[in-house]
């Protein structure tokens, strides 16, 4: 069933929202600045919330997660490219959490623009995600990042300083992978 929602959306999302596909024309973000403060609402389960190193509370911040490095995945459970990407981001989630040097320094955290949490839930068992997404549904984070396309890729350090920033499919995962390493040889 969530399979069938999700496509059915994901046909009709061209016509619902101008979100998808952005081109990101309003950037607010850019690599080697401070990525805009923003709080996320704490709908996680107790598995995702030790991941993150959080506490309970309702909401939490970047800067609450016990990482040197965040990779954050912005995307839409109704965006076409982001479903292609699913499969890729999933990838790089599993080369972070089974390589050690890799899994003691970078977290992953998902942003979903313009979805409730029903259908982060949705899209999370239909392709099999197994890092954290928290839904935007009012797209509050989604336009204090200056409305980046979907999907993309933020790697910030644990300050929220932008270290990488790639919009669109993930089509070099070593390059991420460098990106990564690079910066936790730095710190």
């Amino acid at each position: 069933m969530p399979v069938l929602i999700l496509a059915i959306m994901a046909v009709c999302a061209g016509t619902i929202s101008p979100v998808y596909g952005n081109t990101g024309a309003t950037r607010l973000i850019s690599e080697g600045a401070p990525l805009p403060s923003f709080k996320m609402n704490m709908a996680l389960n107790p598995d995702m919330m030790d991941y993150l190193g959080l506490e309970a509370g309702p909401e939490f911040t970047l800067s609450q997660i016990h990482s040197k490095l965040v990779v954050i995945e912005i995307l839409s459970a109704l965006c076409q490219e982001c479903h292609k990407n699913a499969p890729r981001v999933n990838k790089l989630y599993n080369i972070i959490l089974n390589d050690s040097e890799l899994n003691s320094n970078v977290k992953m955290l998902g942003i979903a623009v313009g979805n409730e949490t029903k259908l982060v839930d949705a899209y999370k068992d239909t392709y099999k995600v197994e890092f954290p997404i928290v839904a935007d549904p009012k797209e509050d984070i989604n336009k204090r990042l200056g409305n980046p396309a979907t999907p993309s890729i933020i790697i910030t350090d644990s300050k929220g300083k932008v270290l990488f920033l790639h919009e669109g499919l993930i089509d070099d995962m070593d390059l991420i992978l460098d990106v990564l390493r690079t910066f936790i040889s730095q710190k």
